[in-house]
This record gives structure tokens, C-alpha cells and sequence, in this order.
């Protein structure tokens, strides 16, 4: 059975962070605030957007394993027609090349299953290096309107929560972000702005408990990603005051 169960946190009127789990995975999504995420059943997500020209909204993969599925897939239904556009980030906040997928939504017509295969890319990009995809609807154009996206499936690991084994705090931090896991060490700790592109990065001596002082950072909200081995632990909101 599918829960779906939707977090919606505004902090400093600018910025929110959504927690949506679906078919058993925990995705995590980014924008700002022209765009407003809303539950409407199980299994559906409304996003109203009354957005600038290159404004999207994304969705943080987490660890996925694309060598046992391959295939990404959702319903989505457009209340205008509109055009979406679908972009694979990596991990320094990059475009991947050639990973754009163009979709017609025509207004009021029945959901259209949108499916990206991520095998058809592996011989032109690293898909290892993925960690984003980025919606922009009607791109390089001003636009208002509405979109249902439903039935969201992604390739096994497309998650980001295990809070019982790591800890990260203060939440929200002002100078010394604490990290500490149990039964799991790391040697890898970033961070990344809304957008998903990396602002910093601090690599360690293999370790379970590290004081990462970050205070030169500027306020705001961002995600965390602890690696170890190249493979991430853990990745959740931060927030710095």
C-alpha cells in the first residue's frame, strides 16, 4: 500500500523543502516559493507554479541504483498545455550532457505517463554522478498554471532517510554543524544550495563524529549529504541561520 504523506516547511518566505514518500521511497523536493507543493490523495501531488522564465522545481535521487531498474516514471496532468522539460543534475550541479527530455502536456486531457530511462544514457554521461532532476515547465517562458503528478516510480535507492543511525545537529546551525553515526562511519560531508548545486564540500579521516564549522556560510536553506566510500549515508534539510 502506498503512503504518501506531505511536509511542506517555509522558512524565511523564500524557500521551502517537501518530504514526499512514495512507493516506499522518501523523495525529496526542492523550489522556491512560486512554486507550492500540495497533497491531494495518496498517491497524487499538486504544483501550482506562478513562475519565472528558468524556475523549476526538483527532485533530490538520493543513492539510486540504476544497474537493477533503470527506468524513472510518473503520471502527470497539466491543467493548461504546457511544455516540460526534464533535466538530469549531477553532484556538482551540472547539466548532464544530452539528458534533456522534452514533453507536450495538452490542458485537461487525461494524465500522460512520462517514462526517462536512465539505461539509455549510460554510455554518454557518468550515471553514478546523478543526484538531481530538474522539472521546468514551460521553460524560458513567464508562466501560471497547475500540474497533478501521480504514480511516481524511480530506480531501487532513490531514498534519503535513515535517521536512526546518523545524527546531525544543531538544526538550525549557526557556526558547528555536529555529525555523528552509529554502526556506520563517513569521510565525506556536503553541502548543497535549493538548486542542488554544491557549495561545499569537506572531506575526512575516516570517521563516526566530526565539528564541521560552517558559520561563513550565508543563511538559508540547504541540503546536507554525508558520503562514505563515494556512496551517501544520509542527505537531509539544513538550515543556517
Amino acid at each position: 500500500m502506498l503512503h504518501m504523506r506531505l511536509i511542506l516547511i517555509t522558512l524565511l518566505s523564500v524557500f521551502f523543502f517537501v518530504t514526499v514518500p512514495a512507493t516506499a521511497q522518501d523523495l525529496q523536493w526542492f523550489a522556491n516559493d512560486h512554486f507550492q507543493l500540495t497533497e491531494v490523495s495518496d498517491e497524487a501531488l499538486v504544483v501550482t507554479y506562478q513562475k519565472q522564465p528558468w524556475e523549476a522545481f526538483t527532485l533530490y535521487l538520493g543513492e539510486a541504483d540504476f544497474s537493477k531498474n533503470t527506468v524513472m516514471s510518473f503520471l502527470v496532468q497539466s491543467a493548461t498545455s504546457a511544455d516540460l522539460r526534464i533535466d538530469l543534475i549531477d553532484k556538482e550541479g551540472n547539466q548532464a550532457t544530452d539528458s534533456s527530455t522534452k514533453i507536450k502536456l495538452l490542458g485537461n486531457s487525461d494524465s500522460k505517463l512520462v517514462t526517462y530511462d536512465f539505461g539509455k544514457l549510460a554510455e554518454k554521461i557518468d550515471l553514478s554522478n546523478i543526484s538531481h532532476v530538474h522539472f521546468y515547465v514551460n521553460p524560458g517562458i513567464k508562466s501560471t498554471g497547475e500540474l497533478v503528478i501521480k504514480n511516481i516510480k524511480l530506480p531501487e535507492g532513490a531514498t534519503t532517510k535513515n535517521k536512526k543511525d546518523v545524527l546531525v545537529y544543531p538544526n538550525p546551525v549557526i557556526d558547528i554543524l555536529n555529525i555523528k553515526t552509529i554502526g556506520q562511519s563517513f569521510d565525506e560531508l556536503v553541502i548543497f544550495d535549493i538548486q542542488g548545486k554544491e557549495i561545499a564540500r569537506k572531506e575526512v579521516p575516516t570517521t563516526s563524529y566530526y565539528e564541521w564549522r560552517i558559520g561563513h556560510l550565508p543563511s538559508g536553506i540547504y541540503q546536507y549529504q554525508i558520503n562514505h566510500q563515494k556512496k551517501t549515508i544520509e542527505a537531509d534539510r539544513l538550515l543556517i541561520e
